[in-house]
């Protein structure tokens, strides 16, 4: 249904992404609850959207960034899918990974994820400076003009956040070593409602130091339920090349340890070669495993697979109630 030529029911998860993980011709994929721990079937159209969800007034005149949104979905839809039916990254030109980057700059800041932080940052600030400031006068100060913002506001803020994010954001998805990942069908990637997620394993565990310029940051998309995009931060290159080089000495010296699987180049090896070429890195289980926790963990409520199979979902959930919920921003 449209209202001015514009669709009143508006996606945060690009339909085109979503029917990639949809069966027959109804377009029916599996989507899993985090909030109420349970799954079910859906039409692409009916999940990742809301209601005016781009829409917002200013002095009571109407406007709407959606067909803006879907201009840019339309560059980047010809575009992934080349890159899933080839079956190699290399297939895009600069111009053409440019317009990626613009497209995953847009995707980072439209989500329900992303508008719920930045609807609850000055919240978050505020109390913040509340347990610096013991001054009654200056609270008082704190609690007029700190708090959380109302709808319309967030909208127009959004608005705003997203018509930038090509000239603040594409840059830094523009400059990292991008790899096509590859599984099987019978363990498939699943996607979540924020889709684009991210994780450093360099810095303070598993999640590390998160953002989008951080060295050691590791962003994935998912683009099928057999193919996704990874991002890695440039650092990765050189330390994997450097690692190679010691494991191909250690291979001259001592080669019985390569034998016993004890100093195995293979695996840097793999991973070189889909830097460098653009031909698919292939995931084994664990590594499957690992990127279907981080969609599970930054989906805001909702989780997407092409199969009926959720047990790690509500694995996660039941470990951390948090992630009911996804990840909110911390002010230390």
């Amino acid at each position: 249904m449209a209202y001015n030529g514009i669709a009143k029911v508006q996606h945060y998860v690009p339909q085109f992404l979503l029917r990639n993980f949809g069966n027959g011709k109804k377009n029916q994929l599996y989507v899993f609850d985090k909030q109420k721990a349970r799954s079910f079937a859906s039409n692409t159209r009916n999940i990742a959207c809301e209601s005016r969800f781009y829409d917002f007034q200013v002095d009571g005149e109407e406007f709407s960034i959606e067909p803006a949104l879907s201009k840019i979905e339309g560059a980047a839809k010809p575009l992934l899918q080349r890159i899933i039916d080839e079956d190699c990254l290399a297939v895009l030109s600069d111009d053409e990974q440019a317009q990626l980057a613009v497209f995953l700059s847009i995707q980072y800041t439209r989500t329900r994820w992303f508008r719920e932080n930045w609807r609850m940052l000055p919240e978050i600030l505020g109390e913040k400076v509340r347990q610096m400031v013991k001054d009654d006068e200056k609270l008082k100060y704190i609690d007029e003009y700190i708090g959380t913002l109302d709808e319309n506001k967030t909208k127009k803020e959004m608005a705003v956040i997203m018509m930038k994010a090509p000239t603040d954001f594409a840059i830094h998805f523009a400059n990292k070593v991008w790899m096509l990942l590859k599984t099987e069908r019978k363990r498939p990637f699943i996607m979540g409602d924020n889709p684009l997620t991210f994780q450093n394993t360099n810095d303070m565990g598993p999640f590390g130091n998160i953002g989008l310029a951080v060295r050691g940051i590791e962003i994935y998309l998912p683009l099928s339920p057999t193919h996704a995009l990874a991002l890695w931060c440039p650092s990765y290159e050189k330390i994997f090349r450097d690692a190679l080089e010691r494991l191909r000495f250690v291979s001259k010296i001592a080669p019985h340890l390569i034998a016993q699987k004890l100093h195995d180049p293979s695996g840097i090896e793999r991973i070189l070669d889909a830097m460098e070429t653009g031909k698919p890195l292939v995931y084994n289980s664990d590594e499957v495993l690992n990127f279907n926790s981080l969609q599970v963990y930054h989906a805001e409520r909702y989780v997407f697979s092409s199969i009926d199979d959720f047990d790690l979902a509500r694995k996660v959930i039941s470990k951390n109630s948090e992630t009911q919920k996804g990840p909110r921003y911390q002010v230390k």
